[in-house]
């Protein structure tokens, strides 16, 4: 709080500073989105629309380090500045976040993450265009802190946080209601993945290959690896599918249950933890469908366009959903539910008992994909 009030004690003479900056030519543009993979592949029209309006302009996001191949080749994007947590810790951490952006020289600073710090920051850099949200759910310290933003878009419930974000640049001049999101993969990615697949998919290529995103961030999404298992089981004997089982290196616990829970174990690749995110696109173009609990994964494989099956369980999909014509939402119609949303996310279930993600059957997961897949 001590950086609040310090910044409306020290805020007419920041003001004056900032004044004579706004006459300069538009050069430098930062986006902030520090959140999960979900939510910074959903933030991707942002980019393309900024650098579509601002051509030579340089373009830098800041982002959470373990997102930084997402976007290292994203022709959109000139700069990566990668954001350790707890950063800005304290009000050391505060001013070396201040010292950050401000050596950045921008003129215009967008924020898709309502946090007081990046707010205060972008304030006390100097930069004239400073552009954030208002969330649904807003806390007291933030409401004082948005003061300083010279522009704010209020997010409004039912509405996607995507299309709040294209309303946000409005007032920079840029006009789009195009929220298609934008997955680039390495220059090497293809040859990482038939590597792998000629030798685990023997004797030939399935004309049915299936996606498993095996587990999210947020572990109040999960379904359970008896359940995947089960799934999967049930796709290899009836449909003849073989089964990717995919994750980050922290998952491979999961992957393991799944696999001794099975059946059909030789059907299934397990490349849990074995590619980045600037390789895994790759394999996702391959499959003919992706299931998996509400993850970053999922959005991965609707932006490039394959089939996906979403078990939502708590998440807000008014919020945040895949919106290709060949994704299918599972979720229960409870009085809970969404319980998760974009700028709110539980980490455990007030009631103990998951039932929005654990009534969802393994049976109604089968059947839609089965009518997927036959079409």
């Amino acid at each position: 709080m001590i950086y609040i009030i310090l910044t409306y004690l020290f805020s007419p003479l920041i003001y004056l500073l900032t004044i004579a900056k706004k006459k300069k030519p538009i050069s430098k543009i930062l986006v902030i989105q520090t959140a999960k993979i979900g939510d910074l592949i959903c933030s991707t029209p942002v980019f393309r629309e900024v650098k579509k309006k601002y051509s030579d302009a340089r373009l830098s996001v800041m982002i959470n380090p373990l997102n930084r191949q997402l976007l290292e080749y994203n022709p959109n994007v000139d700069e990566i500045i990668s954001l350790e947590n707890g950063f800005y810790k304290g009000l050391v951490g505060k001013m070396l976040l201040i010292k950050l952006i401000y050596n950045g020289r921008y003129d215009i600073a967008i924020t898709l993450n309502p946090n007081v710090p990046f707010v205060i920051a972008m304030f006390w850099s100097l930069i004239p265009v400073r552009i954030s949200i208002m969330p649904d759910f807003k806390g007291f310290t933030y409401k004082i802190a948005s003061k300083f933003c010279t522009y704010l878009e209020r997010h409004i419930r039912g509405r996607l946080v995507a299309e709040t974000y294209l309303e946000m640049l409005k007032f920079i001049g840029i006009d789009s209601k195009d929220v298609a999101k934008d997955v680039f993969k390495s220059p090497d990615a293809d040859e990482k993945i038939e590597r792998v697949l000629a030798s685990s998919l023997k004797p030939r290529a399935p004309s049915l290959f299936i996606g498993i995103a095996i587990t999210s961030g947020n572990r109040l999404k999960e379904w359970g690896a008896e359940n995947m298992a089960f799934l999967s089981d049930r796709l290899i004997a009836e449909l003849g599918v073989k089964i990717a089982l995919i994750g980050s290196e922290k998952d491979i616990d999961i992957s393991d249950k799944i696999l001794k829970n099975m059946h059909h174990r030789d059907a299934v690749i397990d490349v849990v933890g074995k590619f980045s995110l600037s390789v895994l696109p790759a394999l996702i173009e391959r499959l003919s469908l992706l299931i998996g609990v509400d993850t970053g994964i999922i959005y991965m494989a609707d932006a490039l366009n394959i089939p996906v099956i979403d078990i939502a369980g708590p998440s807000d999909m008014e919020d945040q959903r895949p919106t290709g014509e060949k994704a299918i939402i599972i979720q229960k119609n409870f009085a809970c539910v969404p319980c998760s949303h974009t700028f709110k996310a539980p980490y455990v279930c007030s009631y103990l008992n998951r039932k929005c993600i654990t009534d969802i059957t393994v049976e109604e997961v089968f059947e839609i994909a089965s009518l997927l897949l036959s079409k």
